[in-house]
């Protein structure tokens, strides 16, 4: 199994960009191991897979990078708060075309 790790930036509480892409970064991290204990044999990637958290990038890049990656996966963690953030609802939409299995984690993980 190859997970994809679908977690909102830009929708994100903190007051600047670098700020979000950081607690993106360290939310996608905790849920990488999250997901690595439960499925012991899968492997789980994250946006900053795509795109390195130092990366000088622009949005759409980025995001173009991201559903790339995500297409080279059969699941995808949608995490939560993804339904109010434009790249997870692009991600999403992505996951349902291309038949992926989706994992809703609004209040579950």
């Amino acid at each position: 199994m190859r997970i994809y790790i679908s977690t909102p930036v830009n929708g994100r509480s903190e007051a600047t960009f670098d700020e979000k892409r950081k607690a993106a970064y360290r939310r996608s991290v905790m849920l990488r191991a999250y997901l690595l204990d439960e499925y012991k044999d899968a492997e789980v990637l994250t946006p900053f897979d795509a795109v390195p958290l130092d990366a000088k990038i622009s949005e759409a890049d980025a995001i173009g990078k991201c559903v790339a990656l995500l297409l080279t996966c059969d699941t995808v963690l949608l995490d939560r708060g993804w339904n109010a953030s434009d790249g997870c609802n692009l991600e999403y939409r992505a996951a349902k075309i291309y038949k992926l299995n989706i994992i809703d984690g609004n209040g579950q993980l």
